[in-house]
């Protein structure tokens, strides 16, 4: 299935500037391992040396509300994963 993925800026550069890149994936997990594909490295900024994703990340699914979803979160032809960077300060 194809899927955008918007990107936030903080991830463009890994991605040579590709603003939405369409991926293919049955889940959310399976569509980050096609942007990896597409952008190898992307994920190491994404995720840590355990596999969980970063907590300056959130991944929405079609901008659906507040919450975010989960790696394994069924996606659909046409959907839009969006990813947020939250700012983080102490």
């Amino acid at each position: 299935m194809s899927v955008r993925v918007k990107l936030p800026p903080i991830l463009q550069e890994p991605s040579g500037g590709v603003e939405a890149p369409e991926v293919t994936g049955r889940t959310v997990g399976e569509c980050l391992d096609s942007l990896e594909a597409q952008f190898p490295g992307i994920k190491d900024h994404l995720f840590d040396r355990q596999g969980k994703l970063l907590r300056i990340f959130g991944i929405y699914l079609d901008a659906d509300g507040l919450r975010p979803i989960e790696l394994d979160t069924t996606v659909r032809e046409g959907d839009e994963l969006v990813i947020l960077n939250f700012l983080m300060g102490g």
